[in-house]
């Protein structure tokens, strides 16, 4: 059995024991979960925004840890590797897929599932479908803590841009004060220039790699 982070129905979270997750699909692997954090979008299947979000489905899909097993069909990953989980999980093949709108996955556990249809990484362990796709490695030298963030918010502030055909010196304007908007900023290409809003005043990342006009 697991500690697991449970979304039991609008508006309760509940910390239960869960059986630790096993393999259903050759694509799969099973992630011993080391760090994890709370999304926002968390909260909004909290607050009953979600509608596809399950009752008893634990909830999390921003997470790093280490991979304890690989289905037969997994290549590049193997038990005792460090990763982190990207936030979609994408079959790689239908028509979202091929086009770069992994999001729009059409499988039945593509796009936004983990943590939402099935279960997520606030929790001891894990099982991520499409492990191929779906994780990355942990390269030598970098903190659980400093990998955390690339599976979901340096990933979508990067995505953000690139869909938004920013290019080098462009000025766009950054909405929002979440953390987002911090991913956002450092991912952008060298020379772009920014009007940020920052979260409470806090300064912008993007001024350290010359990309923000604003202090915060």
């Amino acid at each position: 059995m697991m500690q697991a982070f449970v979304y039991r129905e609008n508006g309760l979270f509940t910390l239960e024991q869960r059986p630790v997750p096993e393999m259903q699909e050759a694509g799969d692997a099973i992630v011993r979960v080391t760090l994890s954090s709370i999304c926002s979008s968390d909260l909004h299947i909290k607050h009953g925004s979600v509608p596809r979000a399950k009752p008893g489905v634990i909830v999390g899909h921003e997470m790093v840890g280490v991979v304890e097993q690989v289905g037969e069909t997994v290549r590049g990953f193997r038990p005792g590797d460090r990763v982190a989980v990207n936030v979609e999980t994408f079959c790689g093949e239908c028509y979202f897929c091929r086009r770069g709108f992994v999001n729009n996955c059409t499988h039945v556990h593509g796009g936004w599932a983990l943590g939402c249809r099935i279960d997520g990484g606030q929790a001891e362990y894990v099982r991520v479908p499409f492990a191929e796709n779906g994780l990355s490695h942990i390269p030598a030298g970098v903190t659980d803590e400093q990998a955390l963030f690339t599976g979901d918010i340096l990933a979508t502030g990067y995505w953000g841009a690139q869909i938004g055909e920013i290019q080098e010196g462009d000025t766009v304007l950054v909405l929002g004060a979440g953390p987002l908007h911090h991913g956002l900023c450092p991912a952008a290409p060298p020379g772009l220039h920014h009007c940020c809003g920052s979260f409470r005043g806090a300064a912008c990342p993007g001024a350290a790699h010359g990309n923000c006009g604003s202090n915060g």
